[in-house]
């Protein structure tokens, strides 16, 4: 590795070309780019020319304190995480091109010949054992009434030991809520 591959120049080029290669998702690698932007504004000149160097958070700081704190916090924790973000994927990207998969999980192109790592794959698995999971909790929690034959309502969250009175009280609402037929 190169020093100038820890420059500000080669992470916005990295930035802008993942989305070509498919590294990661356009939005994610937009919203990142601008995060970078509006904060490497700040960048000592040290950090700029290696960029292992930034501490996001003095960054973050930094920039703070000479915006006269017109930034909203919230706005500045955003870039505080997608510049970690970015920074984190750089270096592991750097480390090893081929193997490279995004901290967010955002790769998006998986043609033929891309072979995904185990890191991938056992992302992937969690991800569909956590949906299945998920779906089957709020299956069991959840009654489908079919109202008419184009529309179905659905009700949650009714308790295991429902009585009678407050089973009224849910129907007087759901009466107050009905029209009078035309």
């Amino acid at each position: 590795m190169a020093d100038q591959d820890y420059q500000e120049e080669m992470l916005v080029n990295f930035l802008r070309q993942s989305t070509i290669e498919g590294l990661l998702n356009p939005s994610v690698a937009k919203s990142r780019l601008q995060a970078v932007e509006n904060l490497f504004i700040e960048l000592t000149d040290e950090e700029r020319l290696d960029l292992r160097k930034v501490d996001v958070d003095v960054l973050c700081g930094r920039f703070h304190k000479l915006h006269d704190s017109s930034i909203r916090s919230e706005v500045l924790e955003l870039y505080n995480k997608r510049v970690k973000a970015a920074l984190l994927d750089y270096f592991s990207w750097l480390e090893n091109p081929k193997s490279f998969f995004s901290i967010g999980g955002d790769n998006i192109r998986k043609d033929k010949r891309y072979q995904m790592s185990e890191k991938e794959v056992s992302f992937e698995e969690k991800a569909l054992e956590d949906i299945t999971l998920a779906t089957a909790e709020r299956a069991t929690d959840i009654f489908s009434i079919p109202l008419r034959e184009d529309r179905t309502i659905y009700v949650q969250n009714l308790p295991i030991d429902l009585t009678v009175a407050e089973a009224d009280k849910i129907a007087r609402v759901i009466k107050a809520l009905a029209t009078e037929e035309a």
